[in-house]
């Protein structure tokens, strides 16, 4: 094996664990809004927070065609968990933080268009994530 692919294979491996426990965590916490009766309960529970903390901010009904949208994303969450389970190279753990800086932008941009302030939530964990995965470590 040559310097160059034992360097390459030592940087994928240094980011393995990180990825693979933000990968198991977004499975566990993204498979409920794969899952059609899973995912208003999930939802639910975030609407009684919300009322239950006195929040401002808008916790709107849902038509079925948002249940589906909502399906849809949790099962591409879903195999993109699964993919850096079975993955967690580099370049899937880089991609995943920028999308995960992404989404959390998009969370704020909709928040301060009045949406729950519960989604605050959802902005820390995906900026942790991001920071989790790909923060330099000495010695991993």
């Amino acid at each position: 094996m040559s310097d160059t692919q034992a360097a390459t294979d030592a940087a994928r491996q240094r980011y393995a664990p990180q990825a693979r426990r933000v990968a198991w965590l977004d499975l566990w916490l993204t498979t409920p809004l794969a899952l059609p009766f899973f995912s208003e309960i999930y939802i639910s529970i975030l609407h009684a927070l919300h009322v239950a903390l006195g929040l401002q901010g808008a916790v709107p009904g849902f038509a079925p065609i948002h249940w589906a949208f909502i399906n849809i994303v949790g099962v591409m969450a879903v195999m993109w968990a699964l993919v850096r389970l079975r993955y967690p190279i580099r370049e899937f753990a880089l991609t995943d933080a920028y999308a995960r800086i992404t989404i959390a932008a998009i969370l704020v941009f909709w928040i301060w268009q009045g949406a729950t302030p519960m989604l605050t939530l959802f902005v820390a964990t995906e900026i942790g994530g991001a920071l989790y995965v790909v923060w330099p470590r000495k010695g991993s």
